[in-house]
């Protein structure tokens, strides 16, 4: 007797309402069923995807069905759709599959569209997936416009809706409500306690993400029932709404989807100054592992991954280490602590005087009013050359940041499409690259903001001395992890060797933190190369020379 044959099940429900009134997937597999029955075919398995578009090159109970129909051991003879539409929205989609199906002796069968399997039926398929996918491009091109459009009247486009908010429907247009987002007071409360943890921490110290997390867990808070953990106190701090504005990125009726830059901009309730918001950009993006190792942005000690050997033969960075049973403690240079003494032949110099030295210097030569206010000449200087190079300087850096969120949103875009896994190791990579790179723009922009008088704080010499008697105040503090802090924000590199102690730093960290009008912003991101130490000339003054 001959075998009944046996067939697939397909059944898909789209996530556009491409054709207003979508039968259910349940509907859809009962009249492939029953139609299977009639037919007497054997039902080996059902696929159905639901909210998914046909329109999408990839599709997972899709391509796995496809797959096992044309596999080896050829399990089916048939694949039942209830419509073409159902099977793909594409031309591409269908024609590949089908000719894949072909070449494994499969037939696709249509409850709606009853075509012959014969050249002339093949050909009538193509010209119906042709309208199908018109019929989608249309609805698209439709949703897109009133998509756009709510956005530009300051509705909410629907998605995830950020901790801290809530939708809710505030207009009533027909059947269809407009919604806005609204501030949840609980979860903002949290959101607001969790940037204050970024900024300050528990001791003044800023915390990292897994940090804030274990900290929230262990003392009850929640995200909305669930723990918290490292990546969703990540899209916390990296959340656009929480400053009072998002960015729609709706595509247009064409299909492209808009710049960062011609994004529509929608307001929402604030929940988060921007300045703050910027601020933790700046202290997540200096303490990236990618930037600064973990081992030195958790180190006690002062001058760790700031020092360095200098001798003209090696450079090597400079580790502490300790004698007599702890009751010495020295920097040596890290290539002689651990390849041998005669791999370098500096000195180790003890952990107290290289301190010493090093505050000494930023105490008398850099927070000095007079020498300050000489550093910062660029930002107190008020004539037509300074501020047109400065809007020069801020227009410049406005299209790399752009360029860099754009660079960003393609990788990100890469991930969504399947094309890229975010376990890569080169996507974790671009990931902190891109993060920080947006960080430090965006700290250097307002920056040249508020230095053209568009910020919240006017710079002038009263300010400039406000700003080193704090940091002064707060370097000769009891707080040794503010005091490290304000070190590293400070102190670029420490050089040192048997003649010499040279210490660097770089203006634009001077000028960032000034502008800020907030002393306890933690480290600022480097936006330029001035140095305020820099190289053997006028205005090279040693800190110290100490002989070791």
């Amino acid at each position: 007797m001959t075998q009944p044959l046996r067939a697939y099940i397909y059944a898909r429900v789209s996530n556009d309402d491409e054709d207003g009134n979508n039968a259910s997937g349940a509907a859809q597999r009962a009249a492939c069923r029953s139609y299977c029955e009639r037919q007497g075919w054997t039902v080996a398995e059902e696929f159905e995807e639901l909210n998914v578009s046909g329109r999408k090159l990839h599709r997972r109970e899709f391509d796995r069905m496809i797959a096992q129909a044309t596999a080896a051991d050829r399990p089916v003879d048939l694949i039942v759709v209830y419509a073409l539409s159902r099977f793909a929205r594409r031309l591409l989609t269908q024609v590949t599959a089908e000719h894949r199906l072909s070449e494994a002796g499969v037939r696709l069968v249509s409850l709606v569209e009853d075509i012959a399997d014969d050249p002339n039926g093949r050909m009538m398929r193509s010209m119906i997936a042709v309208m199908n996918e018109k019929y989608a491009n249309d609805a698209s091109i439709f949703t897109c416009r009133d998509r756009r459009g709510n956005a530009n009247a300051g509705y909410w486009n629907g998605g995830p809706v950020p901790f801290g908010y809530e939708s809710r429907v505030v207009v009533t247009d027909g059947r269809k409500g407009r919604k806005k987002l609204v501030i949840v007071e609980e979860e903002a409360a949290i959101v607001r306690f969790i940037y204050k943890l970024a900024t300050f921490g528990l001791n003044g110290q800023p915390m990292g993400t897994r940090a804030i997390a274990k900290h929230l867990n262990a003392n009850g808070y929640t995200l909305r029932g669930k723990s918290f953990f490292h990546s969703n106190v990540d899209g916390i701090l990296n959340r656009q709404h929480y400053a009072g504005a998002y960015r729609d990125r709706t595509a247009d009726a064409k299909g492209v989807k808009p710049t960062e830059a011609e994004a529509i901009v929608v307001s929402c309730p604030q929940i988060i100054a921007p300045d703050v918001i910027a601020n933790v950009a700046a202290i997540r993006a200096k303490a990236a592992p990618r930037v600064t190792p973990p081992r030195i942005t958790n180190s006690p000690v002062l001058l760790t991954g700031i020092a360095r050997c200098g001798h003209p033969e090696c450079g090597s960075g400079m580790v502490l280490r300790s004698g007599k049973g702890g009751a010495y403690r020295y920097y040596i240079c890290n290539r002689k602590a651990t390849a041998g003494a005669t791999s370098c032949p500096s000195k180790a110099i003890r952990e107290d005087a290289l301190d010493s030295i090093v505050l000494t210097g930023l105490l008398q030569r850099v927070l000095e009013p007079s020498r300050l206010k000489l550093l910062l000449a660029d930002v107190l200087d008020r004539s037509d050359d300074a501020e047109k190079r400065r809007k020069d300087d801020l227009d410049r850096v406005r299209r790399e940041r752009i360029a860099a969120e754009t660079r960003l949103r393609r990788l990100l875009e890469l991930v969504e499409e399947g094309l890229m896994s975010p376990r890569d190791a080169i996507f974790g990579e671009k990931l902190a690259e891109g993060r920080a790179s947006i960080a430090a723009l965006t700290e250097t922009e307002h920056s040249l903001q508020n230095q053209l008088g568009a910020g919240a704080h006017i710079i002038d010499d009263a300010s400039i001395e406000r700003f080193g008697a704090i940091l002064r105040a707060e370097i000769m503090g009891q707080n040794a992890d503010l005091r490290r802090s304000y070190v590293r924000m400070l102190v670029g590199s420490v050089s040192v060797n048997d003649n010499d102690i040279v210490v660097a730093g770089s203006t634009a960290v001077l000028e960032a933190a000034a502008t800020k009008g907030n002393t306890k912003a933690g480290p600022a991101v480097r936006g330029f190369d001035r140095k305020w130490c820099p190289e053997e000339d006028s205005n090279l003054h040693a800190l110290a020379s100490a002989s070791t």
